[in-house]
């Protein structure tokens, strides 16, 4: 049994869930590792019988394309596994003498399993992602400041839903972003009386945020497919820590600005649907309806910047944050500023 504090192992993510009897049965395959300033502690694509916690030090943790996603001791995201998945999609590299703690797989899922019978707190046999890597790996992430990430994860809270059970409903109030940490979801939307899937979430995907964002009620139907695990973050610490750093805005004169600079390409998104802009049409712009952004999306160029606009600035908000979270560059017009019928051109 490694020489550790069964009371500092409750503090880790899941070992926080298994009975006393049980955290002891997994004690007994632990190992305490310690490595040395830039020594690798796992390989992406490699399979390997351990998961891993950071208890002293600190650790990067990069992906295919060399972005690095940061772990120090401590910190509110040191609480979960590093990389969790299998193969792994993560290289995991010290950066300083890194104390860290391997469990074996087998044993901790069996023994989470033993744990889980009831049927309120079962969860099916789907996979389980590290979720903090997945929401780190979102370009919105470039725009929130290193400082405040221990912050917005350490506000996250975990939620168990059973299978059919609807975790948002359309029509109501927006109160909570999810990320899923295990097991899938449906999408669905009721219109004129006919309910259609626009889509299937699993383990990684997040939601809920449509609503918090333009501050209108839910447009969809979230219901879990399979029981899951979910984390969610209220609307105010949404919107303090992970909307307010990513929604820009810019005045008509700095739209000017950039139009004319001709590099990279601005384009102006009227976001309205067409028969609201009927003889208050931005000029130059593109009528590109909220609705229909997420389908749109391999439509826009990578390299240009966009200026999403409206009539109230709610639904520019949202546009703007979910290009900004596709990896595009986007802002929002100023609300005067497009209230104005802005005398700005742009060629399609």
């Amino acid at each position: 049994m490694a020489n550790l504090d069964p009371e500092k192992l409750k503090a880790l993510v899941p070992l926080n869930t298994l009975a006393d009897g049980h955290l002891v049965s997994v004690m007994e395959k632990t190992k305490i590792v310690k490595f040395g300033e830039g020594k690798m502690i796992f390989k992406r694509d490699d399979t390997d019988s351990d998961v891993y916690w950071l208890l002293e030090g600190a650790v990067d943790l990069l992906d295919q394309k060399f972005n690095v996603t940061k772990f120090a001791a401590g910190d509110a995201n040191a609480r979960q596994p590093l990389d969790n998945t299998q193969p792994h999609k993560f290289t995991a590299v010290t950066t300083t003498i890194t104390t860290i703690l391997a469990v074996d797989r087998d044993s901790l899922l069996s023994s989470a399993e033993e744990d889980e019978l009831s049927p309120e707190l079962a969860v099916d046999d789907d996979e389980e992602v590290d979720w903090m890597s997945e929401l780190l790996s979102s370009p919105l992430f470039e725009f929130i400041p290193p400082a405040n990430i221990p912050t917005l994860f350490s506000k996250f809270e975990e939620v168990r839903f059973n299978k059919m059970q609807p975790v948002i409903t359309q029509g109501a109030k927006g109160d909570y972003f999810y990320v899923i940490q295990k097991g899938r979801a449906k999408v669905e939307r009721t219109t004129g009386g006919k309910t259609a899937v626009l889509a299937e979430l699993r383990a990684g995907d997040n939601f809920g945020q449509d609503a918090l964002v333009s501050d209108v009620p839910r447009n969809a139907t979230v219901t879990m497919m399979t029981n899951g695990t979910l984390m969610r973050l209220s609307e105010p610490d949404f919107e303090s820590l992970l909307m307010r750093p990513v929604i820009e805005t810019v005045t008509l004169d700095e739209v000017r600005e950039m139009v004319a600079a001709g590099d990279p390409k601005t384009y102006i998104l009227d976001v309205r649907n067409p028969k609201e802009i009927v003889g208050s049409k931005i000029d130059g712009s593109l009528n590109v309806p909220l609705l229909l952004i997420r389908n749109n999306l391999s439509k826009l160029r990578e390299n240009a910047v966009y200026v999403a606009a409206c009539d109230t600035g709610k639904r520019s908000a949202l546009a703007a944050y979910i290009l900004n979270e596709k990896g595009f560059t986007a802002y929002v017009m100023a609300q005067a500023d497009a209230d104005q019928d802005a005398a700005v051109t742009t060629d399609e």
